[in-house]
């Protein structure tokens, strides 16, 4: 593919450093909102519970059927990933800053299977069905929660995935796309 992926604007609601988002069965991606190839510099968990879709994520191109887990790390361009969700089916996408908690949050002893997680999720990770069973739930509840428990709770989900060997990484060749002060800028008017 050699088309340049756009840089997308993410707009957590007010007084929140996270964005949740949670789509339900009536998504089809030919309303338009299976997205298109593009890059942020949040990064993104993505829950879809009973879907099928293309996973397109740098170099790598795959197709999933039932459902998944992704977690891509800062710029890692990646197309929206559900072509169709089934009857009971929904999408969650949770994206936040690296930094969202501080710059040396990440840099405490206590933290240092979720540093690690998010330095391997550069690459996308793909988690298997057993993890995905587990903290499937927990990523879809996380909507239910505001402020303080919300944080505490994504906490809780990447500290889980951080300790999971149930995973793949798909952008093995490390394609990501950097932003120039002057993007960054445009984003910010």
């Amino acid at each position: 593919m050699n088309i340049k992926p756009a840089l997308e604007k993410v707009t957590p609601g007010f007084g929140s450093s996270i964005l949740v988002k949670h789509h339900k069965e009536d998504f089809d991606s030919k309303s338009g909102h299976a997205g298109k190839w593009h890059f942020h510099p949040e990064i993104e968990l993505v829950y879809v519970n009973k879907g099928q879709g293309k996973r397109h994520i740098g170099n790598h191109l795959s197709y999933f059927y039932n459902s998944q887990l992704i977690l891509l790390g800062s710029n890692l361009p990646h197309y929206g990933f559900t072509d169709r969700l089934t009857k009971a089916g929904s999408e969650t996408i949770i994206q936040f800053m690296p930094n969202f908690l501080g710059e040396d949050f990440f840099e405490k002893p206590e933290m240092a299977t979720i540093k690690l997680l998010l330095q391997r999720a550069k690459k996308g990770i793909l988690f298997k069905p057993e993890t995905k069973k587990v903290l499937g739930p927990k990523i879809e509840k996380l909507i239910e929660y505001d402020g303080f428990y919300r944080v505490v709770k994504l906490l809780e989900i990447l500290h889980e995935l951080g300790h999971s060997k149930d995973y793949t990484l798909l952008n093995v060749d490390g394609v990501v796309f950097e932003t120039e002060p002057k993007d960054s800028d445009k984003l910010n008017i």
